[in-house]
């Protein structure tokens, strides 16, 4: 199978027995059933494989330190910029088709397998670093029982595994003393900040003092250059634009304001002097003014994108549009969704259906175990007896699955739109034309029309080998018996030996060598099974009575009618199950066949046969239930009448309770073959000479021949001439 490829192919080795010191000896001094095997199956690869199959990666497994592979894995390590490493991932061939795992070798054909192992660097890990404690907080309180604190920060964070940070803050309670004064009798109360307002207008006379006093400002800072000047101004003039362009972004400073109370222990309020000063906390901060998001009124709905009927999805999609006039600003809510879509079917009357695309195949092609054979060489144009695993292959291609349909359709608005004028001169085409047209198969077109992933275009298939006949070893050689039983003049016999078709080859079983061998023999004898008697009928179904069968016990017999060992009999089939039957209550009852009568010939010829007759009696004619009449006699012939008195089985005609067969059918003049022994062992001249061998120095050997003698012997005569 050189030239095949793909699966089912193999391979085969020499396996010997050896002696443990090296030479060879006889397989049967080696265990049988520890034999390695000597052939297996194999994979051949070709050319064109390379585009079913190819290696997979697998993703780097993490980078693992090389002193943890090595036996100096417990020796301590010292990092000092970073630690050699190893990663590992896992590349397999695989079949694209669906991703199965092949054999490497199929793969390693066309490229060389990917490394799975590759360095790297750890690096070393880096411990949390934190500076040194802030120092300690003024106490929170200045009589009585306060708390302090002192912080510190993050120089280095932790990197590659090293140690976290550790806390950043540290708190302790502090005691300035006991409160005496009135410092402990009061607390200051904050209120939460006002909304955020506008503030109030300034009148004219304060915009003028305050525009006064900035341009003396301007004007002692010594801004006295024009072109200098000039640039300030252009600048300004051109942030008042762009706050004018920009409308979304309306954007107002305003402020807010709270409430700071000084509160008595008991509750009311007094006057703030009496609050420590320095604790006093804003009252008044600037803010944006929160602006609410504004948008424009809805567009009109655009159009639905589903122009055709299309039965699988009938339903398409429009959408309308709004615009933003504001954005939010601060706390202001923010813009609801700018775009909304809604379900919608194609309106208007004769909407064409959808064009559907689909895709297409052409019949696999034959199993060809070598694709390419026919083409690497031309010679060899028969390929018939290649076996094994091939390749079929088959063209795809998308289509428009109702092409003829549409065009149909539109040749049909054509000619509604036309005058009768172009249909005079234009005839319209004839139905018959019409069909014709409409199952013509449609041309292809992209793939990218079709939806789904592409069918494969190709597929292991297997072309099974021819199948060699496999026997069984030869059995046992058999007991010494005639050649036919019923013809026991001769005093020669044969014996025999068998062996059975383990492996049905595929041609049939008339491929295989013969399986029955035969030896001649001396005193032959015949044995046969021997019915004894017959167990009692059982009818079928487990029925109460009607036909059954009867179990034959039988023993094994020589010719002399002596029991022998039942093993000779085993060529011999058993005798059957008898059929018979259990009369029921109403029916006819009929007794068992006699035995066969004495033949009445001792051999046949032209005008003799010999013939032997059994009988049987009826024992109760048909009856009513439970009805019986007996026979006082039951082994004579009686003739039944034909007709019922209640409906059971009838009772056969008297032709039926007789049988009669042929018997002693060999002929009057018997003549066989006897042979004498064979003679002694002469040489053969003309056999070749390329069968003489020379082994272990003893001369030369060659192949032989022995006669015997044979004549044909007509019993009670003597010999006869061999026609």
């Amino acid at each position: 199978m050189g030239s095949d490829c793909g699966p089912g192919g193999s391979q085969s080795r020499a396996v010997w027995c050896a002696h443990v010191e090296g030479w060879t000896t006889l397989h049967t001094n080696c265990d049988q059933g520890q034999r390695p095997s000597n052939q297996r199956n194999c994979f051949r690869v070709c050319d064109w494989h390379k585009d079913l199959y190819d290696w997979q990666l697998g993703a780097w497994n993490v980078c693992v330190p090389v002193s943890a592979r090595t036996l100096w894995a417990s020796r301590p390590f010292t990092c000092s910029g970073g630690e050699e490493g190893i990663q590992t991932r896992v590349v397999g061939c695989i079949l694209k088709s669906d991703g199965s795992q092949a054999e490497d070798a199929i793969c390693e054909y066309f490229e060389p397998k990917p490394r799975l192992e590759q360095a790297c660097l750890i690096p070393c890990p880096q411990d949390c670093v934190v500076s040194e404690y802030s120092p300690w907080t003024s106490c929170s309180k200045t009589c009585g029982t306060g708390l302090r604190n002192r912080v510190r920060s993050v120089l280095v964070p932790p990197l590659f595994g090293g140690s976290v940070c550790p806390n950043l803050t540290e708190f302790q309670s502090c005691k300035p003393g006991p409160c005496t004064g009135p410092e402990g009798m009061y607390s200051l109360r904050v209120g939460p900040w006002s909304p955020c307002a506008l503030p109030q207008t300034r009148t004219a006379r304060q915009v003028k003092r305050r525009k006064g006093k900035g341009q003396g400002l301007r004007e002692r800072a010594g801004v006295k250059d024009p072109e200098t000047r000039e640039l300030i101004q252009k600048k300004r003039t051109r942030n008042r634009l762009n706050r004018q362009e920009s409308p979304f972004w309306d954007i107002q400073v305003g402020y807010q304001t709270r409430d700071v109370t000084c509160i008595h222990r008991n509750g009311s309020a007094v006057g703030r002097n009496l609050c420590a000063p320095r604790d006093l906390p804003l009252t008044v901060q600037s803010c944006v003014l929160p602006k609410e998001c504004q948008l424009t009124d809805w567009a009109v709905w655009g159009p639905c994108s589903k122009t055709c009927i299309d039965p699988e999805s009938p339903v398409g999609k429009r959408t309308r549009s709004r615009k933003v006039v504001q954005f939010p600003v601060g706390e202001g809510a923010d813009c609801t969704p700018l775009e909304e879509s809604e379900m919608c079917e194609p309106q208007g009357e004769g909407v064409p259906p959808c064009a559907t695309y689909t895709w297409r195949s052409t019949e696999w092609s034959d199993c060809r175990v070598d694709t390419l054979l026919s083409q690497q060489d031309r010679r060899r144009s028969n390929l018939t007896g290649l076996c094994g695993g091939g390749l079929q292959t088959r063209e795809i291609y998308c289509v428009q699955a109702n092409a003829e349909l549409l065009k149909y359709l539109n040749d049909l608005k054509e000619k509604d739109k036309a005058g009768q004028t172009q249909r005079q001169q234009k005839p319209s085409v004839p139905p018959l034309l019409s069909i014709t047209f409409q199952i013509t198969a449609s041309r292809p077109v992209e793939n990218k029309l079709c939806k789904g992933p592409i069918p494969n275009r190709s597929q292991l298939c297997q072309i099974p080998c021819p199948i060699d006949c496999e026997v069984s070893p030869w059995g046992a050689w058999g007991p010494c018996t005639f050649e036919n039983c019923d013809d026991q003049a001769g005093k020669k016999g044969f014996k025999l030996r068998k062996r059975q078709v383990t492996n049905e080859p595929t041609g049939g079983p008339g491929n295989c060598p013969h399986l029955v061998e035969a030896v001649p023999c001396d005193e032959p004898t015949c044995y046969n099974w021997q019915l004894v008697n017959l167990d009692q009928c059982v009818p079928d179904d487990e029925k109460p009575c009607g036909p059954g069968t009867q179990l034959a016990q039988v023993q094994c017999v020589n010719s002399n009618g002596e029991e022998v060992d039942r093993n000779l009999c085993t060529s011999y089939p058993a005798p059957e199950p008898v059929p018979c039957e259990v009369p029921c209550s109403r029916d006819c009852v009929l007794s068992d066949w006699t035995a066969w009568s004495t033949c009445s010939q001792t051999c046949s010829s032209k005008t003799i046969e010999g013939k032997q007759m059994r009988t049987r009696s009826i024992l109760a004619y048909n009856a009513g239930e439970g009805e019986s009449h007996l026979q006082t006699s039951v082994f004579c012939t009686v003739v039944a009448p034909s007709w019922s008195v209640s409906g059971g089985a009838l009772c056969p005609n008297s032709s039926v309770l007789q049988e009669i067969r042929n018997c002693n059918e060999h002929a009057c003049t018997v003549y066989h073959w006897q042979t004498g022994p064979w003679g002694p062992c002469t040489e053969d001249p003309s056999a070749s000479t390329l069968n003489t061998s020379s082994g272990d120095g003893q001369g030369p050997c060659s192949m032989g021949m022995q006669t015997r003698k044979v004549i044909c012997v007509r019993v009670n005569v003597g010999q006869v001439p061999p026609k």
